[in-house]
């Protein structure tokens, strides 16, 4: 074959390799915090049925949240007031540090700024976490609402959401001062896990009074049930993870790496 030939097949097979996975990106997994049997399970979205992946090894996790940049599944476990890493392989966690607050039960990453907030439950605060060493810093005041547990944070908008579980709706929080605007009624009560599906736009919630996954209308707050039961007893968190998507700028080293390799090739067989 000539080296033309090769650099334009080569040429063709990675601006096949952009086009599809901007047309056709991986699809999100759906994570959850089972609170009964302390173990990490999957939800499929479509049918709302759960699988087991592993035991935690920490008594009682209670909020996930998932961070693209690190591909680091963070969970927060209220028992021993810490944030811990999860292995998304086998469900066990890591300790990465206390929070300096108690009750941080819904945590969600801010994937533009790279900033993981907490709900702090005893304070009724918004926080925000050290991926690195686990501290919390508390935002501004009070949320406003008597028991936000849930948090979700959608990046397609910028908007953090919550679920408060005293008035049964679902809030948004402003990240600079902590405080929560009503949205609307949830519906169901008892929504204690949200998460933002980073593809769609569509925020669910786990109703662990009837083991169900949700669907949750952002405009009004309104939840909508997803198929039967999820198999489990008290699913309390919830995070999707995302593939990421290699940048243009990849695709570019892997065609300067194949030339290069053609261009040695070559040279080596002239000589």
């Amino acid at each position: 074959m000539s080296l033309t030939k090769y650099i334009s097949r080569t040429v063709a097979v990675v601006v096949f390799m952009i086009v599809t996975s901007a047309v056709a990106p991986a699809a999100p997994i759906l994570y959850g915090t089972d609170h009964t049997s302390d173990q990490l399970v999957t939800i499929n979205p479509a049918t709302g049925v759960a699988t087991a992946v592993g035991a935690f090894g920490f008594e009682k996790v209670v909020g996930l949240a998932f961070a693209p940049s690190s591909g680091i599944l963070y969970g927060s476990d209220i028992d021993s007031g810490q944030l811990i890493t999860i292995n998304t392989t086998t469900g066990a966690g890591t300790a990465v540090g206390t929070f300096g607050f108690t009750n941080i039960w819904g945590i969600a990453f801010d994937p533009s700024s790279n900033i993981l907030y907490g709900s702090n439950h005893t304070t009724n605060q918004l926080i925000t976490i050290n991926t690195t060493t686990g501290a919390g810093t508390a935002v501004g005041g009070v949320f406003g609402f008597g028991n936000v547990r849930g948090l979700a944070f959608d990046p397609s908008s910028g908007i953090l959401y919550g679920s408060d579980i005293q008035s049964d709706q679902l809030i948004t929080i402003d990240t600079t001062t902590g405080a929560g605007t009503a949205v609307g009624a949830l519906v169901l009560d008892n929504i204690r896990g949200i998460a933002s599906d980073p593809s769609s736009g569509i925020l669910y919630g786990s109703h662990d009074l009837s083991d169900q996954l949700i669907t949750i209308n952002t405009a009004t707050g309104a939840g909508t049930i997803v198929g039967g039961a999820m198999g489990f007893q008290n699913i309390t968190g919830l995070a999707f993870e995302l593939s990421p998507v290699p940048e243009p700028s990849t695709y570019a080293l892997i065609i300067s790496a194949l030339l290069g390799m053609t261009y040695m090739r070559r040279k080596r067989n002239q000589n």
